[in-house]
């Protein structure tokens, strides 16, 4: 078996992707179809379509995109039934790791049998998992609250952003998830801005005080694209207020928002090593769902072993 070659594809090679999968016969509208994913840019360009060859035949294909510039998503990986489907997969990916080590760009993934193949590619390609984010569901259609709630709440729009990102970032202090120390808290927030997108509503995102002290933090959220659907973009209690159960309490607070304001759906999440929130999710009914996986490429020491 002659070795693969793997390149990205190339204005003119819609026939050869699209001939992976048809053998032969390649449409007009299809190649149409590919030379539109072709025009589209990325942080990283072409790399986002690969072509693998073997002995000048096309015999794989890969089609990822970039969530951000640290983050790329396999949409699909392809291989023909004339080659080896490990080595080709393989191959696909190999081209990826190098430059992604180098890069510090992270693999997402999920841990479900339709990504198997996908994580075992990743695998054999030098790539690890460096984290892994559990997802939760709630139907909230009769949602009713488990815990008795103290705080009386104030918005973003009624405080200012000043005082709220203030208190977002001493919410963080001492997350081991969250490392808040190389970061600039006010890009960081403008980011959950821009993310929300047309679902941004100020008057939504809450502050909870005990008397007048400030508790914790809770942003509610819509999807901008699912309007019966929604999250939590943060929850969290200040450093001097833990270990009292307020966590669960905020967080019901936010799943009863969401459900007067007609969201019938939340989808939540957090880091699998996160067992305090994962408790708070437990405790408010929430079912876990899938785990995304975070895949890391690791370098290559100067002898080719992989270092981390």
């Amino acid at each position: 078996m002659k070795a693969i070659d793997v390149h990205p594809l190339e204005y003119g090679e819609e026939p050869a992707w699209l001939q992976v999968e048809s053998g032969s016969v390649v449409s007009s509208e299809g190649a149409q179809r590919i030379r539109g994913l072709l025009a589209k840019t990325s942080p990283q360009g072409a790399r986002c379509l690969l072509l693998a060859v073997e002995d000048g035949r096309p015999v794989g294909r890969l089609e990822g995109v970039f969530l951000n510039p640290k983050l790329y998503f396999v949409r699909e990986l392809l291989t023909s039934e004339r080659t080896d489907r490990d080595v080709t997969d393989t191959a696909l990916l190999s081209y990826l790791c190098a430059s992604f080590a180098a890069e510090g760009v992270e693999v997402l993934s999920w841990d479900r049998p339709d990504a198997a193949h996908v994580n075992a590619a990743l695998v054999r390609a030098g790539f690890v998992v460096s984290k892994e984010k559990v997802f939760v569901e709630l139907k909230l259609d009769e949602f009713e609250g488990r815990h008795e709630d103290p705080f009386t709440y104030r918005s973003l729009t009624e405080i200012g952003e000043d005082r709220f990102v203030e208190l977002m970032t001493k919410s963080a202090t001492g997350d081991p998830f969250e490392d808040v120390s190389l970061r600039d808290p006010r890009s960081d927030f403008r980011d959950l801005i821009n993310y929300a997108g047309a679902g941004f509503d100020p008057t939504w995102w809450r502050v909870a005080y005990l008397d007048r002290d400030p508790i914790g933090v809770v942003l509610p959220q819509v999807f901008s694209d699912r309007t019966n659907e929604g999250t939590m973009f943060y929850v969290a209690v200040l450093p001097e207020f833990r270990g009292r159960g307020f966590g669960r309490v905020l967080h019901a607070s936010g799943l009863a928002f969401l459900a007067a304001k007609g969201i019938t759906r939340y989808i939540g999440s957090t880091d699998a090593r996160n067992l305090p929130m994962i408790a708070v999710f437990r405790a408010n009914g929430c079912e876990q769902t899938g785990r995304q996986l975070f895949y890391r490429a690791l370098k290559r020491g100067s002898g080719g072993e992989r270092n981390a």
